[in-house]
């Protein structure tokens, strides 16, 4: 997750079932360096020239390209730390950085390559989860409601009706309640009129902890001049945009004076917008970057206080407060994998409840039908399959059926290879359909001091040219990416079909032996040929 306030990237673990059951894991935040903060600002710019939500003008293309590694480094990061692999994670909810939101265009940006994402890290990954609600009459924003939905619970009856305050750079309401309504929106700025202010007057990226704010005073006019706004008085809420409100002028206030006028303002918008939620709550929840300046928080305790409210920090319900948009996210994913609605008529206007978000796996390679990618959590049934007869096992190494067992054994070594950065045999599956083809790929041979070429096709699928077309594929691949200067393949001197293949495949024999206590007739591949 990468919000509004442009600070960094925030990955966190959740398992869930999209629904009701949320166990959170551990967070890392990753803080962006004042050179790429630059540059998304710069994007920000670019950004206003889009019409058509594909398009990426000026600096944009290669900024998404950029996010999109970094975030990829995030993940990587993340595992790390947390003693993780990537086959240990289903899916990756991806965000990416909004650059560009009008929903009264239907037209919102968020600039990430979630197929390039999943590449990097070789997990699923599900991105552009706003799109499908704007097309649908929505906002496109919030989405987090449905994760601060499935938190409530957490809460306590009493505690409701409650809400959910997220202060980002822009901040927005979750209500719950008693009866489990849900009812969401922009509330108003949050941290970004902030951070632009001291930014632009001091040089730093955001008052931390609300230093500056604390040492200044409210300018009243001024804060009025943003709670005045027709956005507070509307009827008909709408989602907002990091432009749709702009830092005081140059001169309009001192550094400490404009930093506490803006606290204000980020506390008392959320109790502006409130007014338009069902009920008066009793419990303000708050979460986000906000939550950490004490000037705002000073703020909203004393509003919550008029309207006998309580103001609670996500983090004292053991709630982290950091993480709760990343935790979110992955939430969403899970339910966009399970069609789940993200979004409802009563958190964005969307016309009825809709699902969303793209879903693309990592594709290690891909030819004219075929596609080579990891493999996931009980593909051993496809692979015991595979090899699960006398006839389609009779001349892998082990000339035995192979048990879900094994294949799982075999498995979990081939996404040992994998995952080292070397190749390792990977599930193939048709591009039409995603139908299980067999397995293909490289594997290390001390034997050989090689890499070996090794593939097995579903019996089903025999006869279509598919060993062919892939043994092509890899052997540009092995290439391309410069992993060797040769590589060797073999097939036992019975197996007519796949010596065929190995030919056509223009790979050069070399000899005959025994390998594993059966003949085998062995061939070579280099640059040269």
């Amino acid at each position: 997750m990468s919000g509004t306030s442009m600070d960094g990237i925030d990955v966190a673990l959740v398992r869930t079932d999209g629904v009701s059951q949320v166990e959170r894991g551990p967070f890392l935040g990753v803080a962006y360096d004042d050179d790429f903060r630059r540059r998304l600002r710069q994007g920000l710019e670019d950004a206003k020239a889009i019409t058509e939500r594909s398009e990426r003008p000026g600096s944009l293309a290669e900024l998404e390209r950029d996010l999109t590694l970094r975030h990829a480094d995030a993940v990587r990061a993340f595992l790390a730390a947390n003693g993780l692999r990537p086959r240990d994670i289903d899916v990756i909810g991806f965000h990416g950085q909004t650059v560009l939101h009008r929903p009264d265009q239907a037209l919102t940006v968020q600039i990430g390559d979630g197929a390039a994402l999943a590449r990097e890290t070789g997990i699923d990954v599900v991105y552009d989860m706003r799109a499908n609600d704007m097309v649908h009459g929505g906002q496109g924003a919030p989405l987090v409601p449905a994760y601060h939905a499935a938190l409530a619970a957490a809460l306590g009856a009493d505690s409701l009706p409650a809400c959910f305050v997220n202060i980002g750079g822009i901040s927005n309401l979750t209500y719950i309640g008693t009866d489990g309504e849900v009812a969401a929106f922009d509330s108003g700025p949050g941290n970004t009129l902030i951070d632009q202010w001291v930014e632009a007057q001091a040089g730093l990226a955001f008052d931390a902890g609300g230093a500056i704010a604390s040492r200044g005073r409210v300018l009243k006019p001024l804060a009025d001049r943003y709670l005045d706004h027709p956005f507070f008085t509307a009827n008909v809420r709408r989602s907002l945009d990091r432009n749709d409100f702009s830092p005081p002028r140059q001169g309009e206030a001192s550094l400490e004076d404009g930093a506490r006028t803006l606290a204000h303002v980020a506390a008392a918008s959320i109790f502006a917008s409130a007014r338009h939620l069902p009920e008066k709550p009793k419990t303000y929840v708050i979460c986000g970057g906000g939550r950490l300046n004490a000037v705002i928080m000073g703020d909203l305790a004393a509003l919550a206080e008029r309207e006998g409210a309580a103001i609670v920090n996500a983090d004292d319900l053991a709630l982290d407060g950091d993480a709760m948009e990343a935790e979110a996210w992955g939430y969403l994913a899970v339910r966009s994998l399970k069609g789940l609605p993200l979004t409802f008529p009563g958190t964005t206007g969307v016309q009825m409840s809709v699902s969303g978000g793209v879903r693309r796996m990592p594709i290690v390679l891909e030819t004219e039908r075929l596609l080579l990618t990891p493999w996931r959590p009980g593909d051993e049934a496809l692979v015991s399959a595979l090899h699960g007869t006398p006839e389609t096992s009779r001349f892998v190494s082990t000339r035995l059926p192979w048990s879900s067992a094994y294949a799982a054994e075999r498995i979990e070594g081939w996404m040992d290879e994998y995952e080292a950065g070397s190749l390792g045999k990977l599930k193939l599956v048709a591009r039409e359909d995603g139908r299980f083809i067999g397995r293909a790929g490289f594997s290390w041979s001390k034997e050989s001091g090689a890499y070996e070429l090794g593939y097995s096709i579903c019996q089903a699928e025999w006869g279509k040219g598919f060993a062919t077309e892939i043994a092509k594929g890899l052997a540009a691949w092995f290439f391309a990416r410069e992993l060797g200067e040769r590589f060797v393949a073999f097939a036992h001197v019975d197996n007519a079909a796949s010596l065929a293949v190995l030919r056509k495949a223009g790979f050069r024999e070399t000899e005959q032996r025994d390998y594993k206590g059966a003949p085998f007739q062995f061939f070579e591949c280099d640059i040269a040929g």
